[in-house]
Order: C-alpha cells, then structure tokens, then sequence
C-alpha cells in the first residue's frame, strides 16, 4: 500500500486527495476521509473516477456536503459519512447519513470514524447491518 502522501505549505499540514487530485487541509476528519478513501481504491477496487468527495447536496432548501459517495452505472451506489475518532458512531450520525441518502437513493450507507465501521444496506425502506461493504464489481 502506498503511504498517503503529506505536505506542509505555509506552516500548515496538508494531505493530498486522490479522487480530487489535490492538496488539502489535514484535520481529523481529513485522515479519516483519505484512509477510507485509500480502502476503497485498494480493497474494494473502486476506481476513483467512481468516487465523489465532499460536494454540495440540496435537502429541504437546505446546504449539505456528503464525505463520500461511489456511484455505479450513473447511479449512487454508497454514501459514506466520516467522522474524527473522538466521535462515536451513533444514531445521529446515521441520521445525518439517512438525510444524505434521502437525496441520493444508496443502497449502501458506510459510517466510519477509523476505529468503527458500520455498513448498512437499505432494503424496501429499511437499514439493515451488514458484515461489510461488496466489493466495486457486485455493488
């Protein structure tokens, strides 16, 4: 695996996007975001041209980012929220996923903050644990 590649312009750490090709902030979240980002290229063979990071959504006139979404055969396929590892993966941030979902139509919702991984799938209106995310092909 290679290793995610850092840099520190102007006094302050940055990390670098491979889905967006760029540089950007390295929070908590950030690391977070690219670490699941660098499973789902690796492990799961997702091409990154499949992957959308951090865009603009619109729900009930309101203003949401999604962390990370796959879409496959033009269709959103799995919405991913990330979160800083002093987060706990509860119930709001499935919620806050599900409002993303909403607009989006997944099948699968991941919820991850590096030390829990929680994978969903929705099934005729209902979220449903499942062991792990399928891999690229069978989404």
């Amino acid at each position: 695996m290679d290793r995610i590649r850092t840099r520190i312009k102007d006094g302050k750490k940055e990390i670098f996007d491979p889905v967006r090709c760029l540089f950007v902030a390295c929070t908590e979240e950030e690391m977070i975001r690219q670490t699941y980002i660098r499973y789902l290229i690796e492990k799961k063979k997702v091409p990154a041209k499949a992957i959308a990071v951090e865009k603009n959504i619109s729900y009930h006139n309101l203003n949401k980012r999604f962390d990370i979404v796959i879409y496959t055969k033009g269709c959103c396929a799995v919405v991913v929220e990330c979160k800083a590892p002093h987060f706990e993966i509860n119930n709001e941030v499935l919620n806050q996923a599900a409002i993303y979902n909403s607009v989006l139509h997944a099948r699968y919702i991941v919820l991850f903050n590096g030390k829990q991984n929680v994978t969903l799938k929705l099934s005729d209106g209902i979220y449903t644990p499942v062991e792990s995310l399928p891999s690229f092909e069978q989404l």
